[in-house]
């Protein structure tokens, strides 16, 4: 087998590869507009409207400045960008009043004064003129309902509860200042243990402690709640089966700049198989008394020793510092809730700036929901972004095994967008386990997440589990340590997730770049694979699997000479687009018969705008990638108001697009490219993860002979997209909406007749692409070489 060691390569842009955005949409109605309910939902519309009338001035006698807030139904058909623009333009008279999205269909409006009700009054009366515009009736078709909002109270109380309270963001500073100001009055007057506690910066929830069903009762009627809960708890269970260590003590080698990993759990103890590793500071948040640090130490040994204890190099790390953050006490003795972990969390990491990688092997039991993303995991993506760090989290377990019952979803925080979410896989079968060798571990959660976002993003080994004749779960574990120092065994993903960290933080030590979480998590996710022992749809495989079981360390970063792998790390302003029309396809990748063969692997990870209170709509951008042939390029009229760019392309076809291929390739789980296959149409779902990966045999014979047949030239394009919300919120800031991402693509031979790297690299050159080698440290390079 060919040695891999051919640098991946970074290539930029160039300036004419950069296209303004141009205009387009068919102006067709769509099919659910009825016009003929125009005027009666205008009517509907208008008596809500003037039910919030009354109350404002009801508020008003009272100096009660909060505004009001009143929920729209909208059409299941009309949640498309182009339609809910439509929406707006009835209610944002001058100002953004569009404040939230629950769920995937309700869009949250508040109206603050009487002058602004007035102008929305006027602007739903357009549809009783005689000729009313397309912007009203198109918005007031799309509305199904219309009522004022109550808050959701998901909870009863009882003594000793402890509530989380979460108010409404107006996204108005002033406004804001006034409904904290009169909610923290009203928490005084009913005499509450009430304190703010941080989420995100742009989440104003509360924390209060025991409350009176009288006092809940006044709670529930304050104007600006916009949720009532109960506080989640949290908890760390570890049954570990023993025995006698005999794995040798690794020991850092002299003269090596080892990363620093922050372990987010219970702490690590002091055995002679990670002192050694330990960083000189620690983090803890509890006396030594209410702390029991056997998880966070078996989380330590799989991320230090996971390769040796298993006897095979899943990884290949040669080993970080570790950085002790106890933000878990010993549950048995103390409890923590929700705000109290990430309070922890947040100061943990904000405190250590230069750790820019954590594993977070903690979580839930609490099922994520279908639209919403959960205030935790809101958390975790703000401190991720504020703080430029990678959380590696862990996609929680499912005891529904048991029970024969189906598996559940992931567990709420591990629907962290910023974050990279990791599932299990079995490592082994025995007698009594349920999932057969390197199939989805019968205790991993399963995605997708809210809103279809794909989660999790890979998988590695966690243990397997079962049943014995009497029903008594058996488990097959992965191996660690305890905090005796020996050697442990245990199952479950926050044992899989800390070698997905070492893969990362094994990347970060080998780089001499820049620190991008978006760069680390591309590279894993690129890398990974289905085992072949995953026979089943790619649909399943993602849901259970996501994108698969990434490569080890030094696979990621190096190249056979019949494959390159190039790297484009950018930003997407709106407005803007990448067209390369220049995109170094090898030509000496061509058949017999004169087709272009071989296989082409995808991987895009951006870092989208992200708004808390937009429901379903969290993510706010959204990139496309298309990469394919066309047949030559053309001047293009730009005197035509609707066209901004000078040349164009003939022929295009995008080869990523599943419908070039045969249904037999879809379906195909036997063949060698099965593993890798991945065949997705991710339409117009906002995916920051996407990957395709493709082999050119598998084209119907129709779409080769159109797409395929030499001579061809290749082309790249990449384009963002952004909901209306963030351009109007934009907009009134007077700043253009931005994205960051990191696009890999690897191109490879499968019938290995040339050198690809040398070839596409020469391409780079003709072309004037700026390109150069990933860089590796030297005294990394020192070792490989050695």
């Amino acid at each position: 087998m060919t040695e891999k060691n051919l640098p991946i390569k970074f290539f930029e842009k160039r300036k004419r590869d950069e296209q303004d955005t141009e205009g387009g949409g068919s102006g067709k109605p769509p099919k659910w507009l009825d016009e003929k309910t125009v005027k009666e939902k205008s009517v509907d519309i208008r008596n809500v409207l003037r039910d919030i009338s009354r109350s404002l001035e009801e508020k008003v006698k009272r100096n009660n400045y909060i505004p009001s807030v009143v929920k729209l139904k909208v059409n299941s058909d009309a949640i498309a960008k182009t339609y809910r623009k439509e929406i707006a333009s009835l209610f944002n008279v001058g100002k953004l009043n569009t404040i939230g999205v629950s769920g995937e269909d309700e869009v949250l409006i508040k109206i603050d004064n009487q002058d602004d009700l007035q102008r929305m009054v006027e602007r739903v009366s357009n549809a009783d003129s005689k000729y009313p515009n397309r912007s009203t009736i198109y918005g007031i078709c799309a509305i199904t309902n219309i009522e004022e909002f109550k808050p959701q109270v998901n909870v009863k109380p009882y003594k000793d509860i402890v509530l989380k309270v979460k108010l409404f963001n107006y996204g108005d500073n002033s406004l804001n200042r006034v409904l904290i100001k009169e909610f923290e009055n009203c928490c005084k007057k009913l005499q509450l243990d009430f304190k703010s506690v941080l989420y995100s910066g742009e989440l104003n929830i509360y924390r209060i402690n025991g409350i009176t069903s009288d006092a809940f009762d006044e709670l529930e009627n304050f104007d600006g709640i916009q949720l009532i809960t109960e506080m989640p708890t949290y908890d760390v269970t570890l049954d570990e089966l023993t025995g006698e260590s005999n794995i040798p003590v690794k020991h850092p080698r002299a003269g090596v700049n080892y990363p620093v990993v922050g372990v987010l759990d219970t702490g690590i103890a002091s055995i002679s198989h990670l002192q050694p590793w330990m960083h000189n500071e620690k983090i803890t948040y509890y006396p030594d008394d209410d702390i029991d640090k056997s998880h966070g130490t078996f989380v330590a040994g799989v991320l230090l020793y996971g390769d040796e204890l298993e006897g095979k190099e899943y990884t290949g790390f040669e080993g970080c510092k570790l950085l002790e953050a106890i933000v878990m006490p010993n549950t048995k003795k103390q409890q923590i809730t929700e705000d109290e972990l990430i309070q922890q969390i947040w100061d943990a990491i904000s405190s250590n700036n230069d750790v820019k990688i954590w594993n977070l092997s903690l979580g839930t039991s609490r099922e994520a929901d279908l639209y919403e993303f959960s205030d935790f995991a809101k958390a975790l993506d703000e401190i991720q972004e504020q703080n430029n760090v990678l959380i590696c989290k862990s996609a929680g377990n499912c005891a529904n095994f048991k029970l024969n019952a189906p598996v559940s979803r992931i567990a709420k925080s591990a629907d962290t967008v910023r974050g990279i979410v990791v599932g299990s896989l079995a490592h082994d079968k025995n007698n009594t386990d349920i999932a057969d060798k390197n199939t989805p571990s019968p205790f991993s959660r399963i995605g997708r997440g809210p809103s279809h976002l794909i989660k999790p993003d890979v998988v590695h080994f966690g243990g397997n589990a079962g049943l014995d004749a009497s029903n008594n779960v058996v488990i097959n574990p992965v191996k660690s340590f305890s905090p005796n120092g020996k050697i442990a065994g245990n199952i479950g993903t926050s044992f899989s997730t800390p070698r997905i960290t070492a893969i990362i933080s094994g990347l970060d030590a080998m780089l001499n770049e820049s620190f991008s979480p978006i760069l680390l998590k591309a590279l894993v996710v690129h890398s990974a694979k289905y085992p072949k022992e995953m026979k089943i749809s790619i649909a399943e495989k993602i849901k259970q699997a996501g994108f698969g079981l990434p490569s080890n360390i030094k696979d990621i970063l190096f190249n056979e000479p019949n494959e390159i792998t190039l790297i484009l790390l950018d930003t997407l302003e709106k407005g803007h687009f990448i067209d390369i029309l220049d995109f170094p396809f090898p030509q000496s990748m061509i058949d017999d018969e004169g087709y272009f063969y071989g296989e082409m692997t995808v991987t895009l990870v951006a870092s989208p705008i992200l708004e808390v209170s937009q429901g379903a709509e969290y993510c706010q951008s959204n990139i496309d990638v298309m990469v394919g042939s066309y047949d030559e390029k053309v001047p293009r009229d730009i005197s035509n108001p609707l066209i901004k760019n000078p040349i164009g392309a003939e022929g295009r076809q995008n080869i990523l697009a599943m419908t070039n291929y045969s249904a037999r390739a879809k379906k195909d789980t036997e063949m060698a490219f099965a593993t890798e296959r991945m065949l997705v149409k991710y339409g117009d779902k906002f995916q920051p993860v996407k990957k395709w990966s493709v082999n050119f045999d598998e084209f119907t014979e129709g779409n080769k002979e159109k797409f395929l047949k030499a001579p061809k030239n290749w082309y790249l394009k990449v384009e963002g997209l952004y909901r209306h919300f963030i351009e109007e919120k934009c907009e009134l800031e007077d700043r253009t909406p931005t994205q960051d991402f990191c696009l890999i693509i690897t191109i490879k031979d499968t019938k290995k007749k040339g050198n690809i790297y040398n070839e596409v690299t020469q391409l780079l050159d003709n072309f004037n692409f700026i390109h150069s080698n990933v860089k590796i440290k030297e005294e990394v390079r020192i070792r490989l070489n050695g």
